[in-house]
């Protein structure tokens, strides 16, 4: 196994914390997930372990979006708060291996899975109790193993979806077409279409078909734009192919195969331990009127032990935002919203 040991020193009121932070190389069968524990010295036996999972999309374990390490910010807190972690990359990016797209929701959960076996009975420092704290699809991951493995003790979700994910690109597809000023009626063309894609992507079957309907979709999409642009796009099918291949073709992957139809609120549903529940107000990935809303709906029913917050100004990436759209995410600077990493750790030390 490979480990790499980085020692520094930090303070915090009243504690002196020796932190170790180790690279780390964690065997899944013919699969290596390469991650980074930080580990205050200071730690008591017993605490929980918080391990980190990364929203949609091939990602770094620090997340790294435009410049932005989200993950690392969190995890450089947490262990400035005496709180040990634990971050991945992805399958196939970094130090580890494998198919990320070919990954299905079930084999994200077992890489989780993998990931607390080794730290209950392989690695140096033992832990047998874990808080997962997942970002966007993260969360719905770490929903997903917490249903189902009593090591989990706690759920972090941050910006996490709690209704199936076509519901949430609807969403998404609805929030950009308004902001460019297209009609309620060319907005329902395009969802109609959406649709037929879900369930294309479901049966597997139809593709030929399905890109057919996207031309259509296509040439009614620049039939309607200024002269000034369409006259640019000389090859309307030409076109039309690149963008099926690069919004479209995705949805065969088996990743997002097994993740359009699920709920994700049917493993937070009767979950008996506590949730965190982080959402940013200008989120145009999540909304909160489409998700916190129904984690709201699910704690209050259930009577479950959730801590729900909703962040007003921030974005996606709980950055300060402007619009909230993705096309700013890169001009903001590279930190969180006020109160937000004290949010986590504030909450992951009430289990200690």
């Amino acid at each position: 196994m490979k480990k790499l040991l980085v020692l520094s020193l930090f303070m915090i009121p009243g504690l002196t914390f020796e932190v170790s932070s180790q690279d780390l190389i964690i065997t899944n069968r013919d699969l290596q997930i390469g991650g980074t524990l930080e580990l205050p010295d200071g730690h008591e036996k017993g605490n929980p372990l918080v391990i980190m999972i990364t929203g949609s999309g091939a990602q770094d374990r620090d997340e790294t979006i435009f410049g932005f390490k989200p993950f690392q910010q969190i995890a450089n807190h947490l262990k400035e708060n005496g709180i040990a972690s634990f971050r991945y990359d992805d399958r196939e990016i970094g130090s580890s291996t494998g198919d990320f797209a070919a990954s299905t929701l079930d084999d994200l959960s077992n890489d989780v899975d993998v990931i607390m076996d080794y730290f209950q009975f392989q690695a140096e420092e033992i832990f047998d109790d874990f808080i997962l704290l997942g970002h966007s699809q993260g969360g719905v991951v770490s929903a997903r193993v917490a249903a189902k493995d009593v090591r989990v003790k706690g759920v972090i979700l941050i910006a996490s979806t709690t209704v199936p994910l076509k519901e949430v690109i609807n969403e998404q597809v609805t929030l950009i077409q308004r902001a460019m000023g297209k009609s309620e009626n060319d907005i329902e063309y395009i969802l109609s279409f959406q649709e037929k894609a879900y369930e294309t992507s479901r049966l597997n079957e139809g593709w030929d078909e399905l890109k057919i309907e996207y031309q259509k979709l296509i040439e009614r999409e620049v039939a309607n734009l200024p002269a000034a642009q369409r006259q640019y796009i000389v090859d309307v099918e030409a076109f039309a192919n690149t963008q099926f291949n690069t919004a479209v073709t995705p949805l065969r992957a088996p990743q997002m195969r097994s993740l359009l139809h699920h709920d994700p609120a049917t493993d937070i549903d009767g979950l008996e331990i506590p949730i965190l529940a982080l959402f940013g107000g200008k989120d145009t990935q999540v909304t909160p009127s489409q998700n916190e809303t129904v984690l709201v709906e699910i704690c209050e029913n259930d009577l479950m032990n959730c801590e729900i917050q909703n962040f007003a100004d921030a974005n996606h990436l709980f950055q300060k935002a402007n619009s909230g759209f993705m096309n700013e995410y890169a001009m903001l600077p590279k930190e969180f919203v006020d109160g937000f990493l004290v949010s986590i750790s504030d909450w992951v030390n009430a289990f200690n």
